[in-house]
């Protein structure tokens, strides 16, 4: 918080210091640049932080700036009544982004390129309609004669307006990038299937993210109208939206200041050379192209690179093993009878079919393991019971809920834990972030995504995995990628992260994958321990059979999308019908 505010500060004081420095018109025209850089903020929002790129981000900021110029110009009554009707704007713009965004992520949640072109088409269509609407928006001219808001001077008193604005909005951003949001945000530009499976509804965080760019785009639309006077259909347009991706991306779409930074810098270089360079144009697209190239992360990025070299950074965030912990709620876990059962159940994709009439029935507890040859339908199983292979006949129930064809999110979230064979974790996040992630799940509340209390959940399990020995992190320096340790490390990262919302049923599919001898020992007693300690119901998918010997309580053998036998393993060893499965023959 401490160097939110000594950032926020510093800005608030530099700002504040250019009219006594350079004079009104300079700062009539970095009051334009702040404006343009506080529309672009919420594309570093869903950019930078969400990994979804908006092409229209232009439609929220020229619609406000419209909207803000009608109630000036239009709407009776003293100021009190038109500066009600102006704080609704932003509102609007915000709803009218979540909306959107839920329709185009509903169906399909990773249709980033869809939606970056959808975006696109929608500020494409505003920007012929501001141009064609001449009645409502003064058509190719414009909506002119817009009077200064507050009747405050836009080559004086104006600027201070923005100034505090920007700084407030700013202030808010860097501060959502300390809470669970900004963590969640990231997480899913990370690896959003990894985050569904811990039952967040990821089309809906992307939608409120969008929501929340819009925000300031509507706040800056809004401030624009008044202080330019007059609002065109370039503000709506393609043009536009552009420039804010150019803005975002030079200044830095991965720090919350860096958009601003961007239109700042590239606004007073196109302004110093619009009059001395013919071809001004060409010399910023190539600053672009050079930045870009040479600094992924932009000119803040560069700032915070140098930063970090001066001084050393400290981590404003409790690590797991210091400072003060919060006890962490109770999950909900909607799963309280945890008998499992497959009955009849066919899938398949297109054509292929992958499960066959299958019928399985499985106790509330124990270790059972999903054996079989390569194409079994082992880990098919376990998608069609996390709502990710579509269900065409039959029924998937735990105790008395049926969870076929529900989607993965929610099957996930009613409690159940899962581990991929591919070791599924949020390879840009630290470990810490990973595990902080994995706390979420099953706890988080709508207002805990503001609060930065669950930052600091701790439950006795968490607290005993880190005192435990077999347990790699302790080691580990915490601010450490997930992507930069080990891969058997990872594998008990993620083993780890899927326990840490006590799930009943835990899904693992082969576990130990990759790992050293020792660590495959190692990894199976945690499993055990993991196990009786949450009384779960534990599915394993595996090939190794002292992996399998070591681990079953029962055994399921597939074949070709059915069951071909179950009990212990020493029973189906000796199944003539297994042996010729495995020996090559057909059942």
């Amino acid at each position: 918080m401490v160097s939110i505010l000594r950032t926020s500060g510093t800005l608030l004081i530099a700002l504040l210091l250019v009219p006594v420095l350079l004079g009104e018109f300079a700062a009539f025209q970095l009051g334009l640049f702040l404006l343009y850089g506080m529309a672009s903020l919420g594309v570093g929002l869903a950019w930078g932080r969400a990994g979804f790129l908006p092409l229209g981000q232009s439609l929220f900021f020229g619609a406000a700036a419209y909207l803000a110029g009608a109630v000036l110009l239009h709407v009776p009554g003293d100021f009190t009544a038109k500066l009600a009707l102006l704080t609704l704007i932003p509102i609007a713009m915000g709803l009218l982004a979540f909306g959107a965004a839920w329709i185009i992520f509903l169906r399909q949640s990773e249709s980033g390129p869809y939606f970056s072109l959808i975006t696109l088409a929608l500020a494409m269509v505003a920007e012929q309609v501001a141009g064609t609407a001449t009645e409502l928006t003064g058509g190719f001219n414009g909506m002119g004669g817009i009077p200064s808001l507050g009747n405050l001077d836009p080559f004086g008193n104006y600027y201070y307006l923005i100034v505090i604005t920007v700084v407030v909005v700013s202030t808010l951003l860097l501060c959502f990038d300390r809470l669970p949001a900004g963590l969640l945000s990231r997480s899913i530009a990370d690896n959003e299937s990894r985050l569904r499976v811990f039952g967040f509804p990821t089309h809906t965080l992307k939608a409120v993210i969008f929501g929340f760019s819009a925000f300031p785009a509507g706040i800056a639309g809004v401030l624009f109208s008044s202080h330019q006077g007059i609002v065109t259909p370039v503000s709506i347009g393609f043009l536009m939206s552009a420039q804010m991706v150019i803005w975002t991306a030079v200044g830095g779409r991965f720090h919350a200041l860096g958009p601003l930074l961007g239109a700042v810098a590239i606004g007073l270089l196109g302004a110093e050379l619009r009059d001395r360079i013919a071809l001004w144009e060409v010399v910023i697209a190539l600053v672009f192209i050079g930045v870009v190239v040479r600094f992924p992360g932009g000119l803040a990025g560069l700032i915070s690179d140098l930063a970090r070299h001066l001084m050393p950074k400290s981590d404003p965030l409790p690590t797991l093993r210091e400072g003060s912990f919060i006890p962490a709620p109770t999950p909900i876990v909607t799963f309280e009878n945890r008998a499992l059962e497959f009955d009849g159940v066919s899938a398949g994709i297109g054509d292929v079919q992958i499960l066959d009439r299958l019928s399985i029935k499985a106790g509330e507890t124990g270790i059972i393991c999903l054996i079989g040859p390569n194409g079994a339908g082992k880990t098919s199983l376990i998608n069609a019971m996390t709502g990710e292979l579509a269900v065409s006949a039959g029924t998937i129930t735990v105790g008395d809920i049926r969870v076929d064809n529900l989607p993965a999110y929610k099957v996930l979230s009613k409690g159940m834990g899962r581990k991929f064979q591919i070791p599924s974790v949020f390879g840009e996040l630290t470990v810490e972030e990973n595990l902080r992630i994995a706390m979420f799940a099953g706890r988080l509340r709508l207002g805990d995504f503001f609060r930065s209390a669950p930052l600091r959940w701790q439950t006795p399990l968490l607290a005993d995995l880190m005192a435990d020995s077999r347990v790699p992190f302790p080691q580990i320096k915490g601010s450490l990628q997930a992507s930069a340790i080990s891969q058997g490390h990872r594998q008990i990262l993620e083993l780890v992260m899927a326990t840490l919302a006590e799930p009943k049923i835990l899904l693992l599919d082969e576990p130990c994958a990759g790992m050293s001898p020792e660590e495959t020992k190692t990894t199976i007693s945690l499993i055990q321990d993991l196990q009786e300690r949450l009384g779960a119901l534990v599915l394993v998918v595996e090939h190794d059979m002292s992996l399998v010997d070591a681990l079953a309580n029962h055994v399921f053998v597939l074949h070709q999308g059915r069951l071909l036998a179950e009990g212990s393993l020493e029973t189906v060893k000796v199944n003539p019908v297994v042996q010729a499965v495995y020996s090559g023959g057909r059942k």
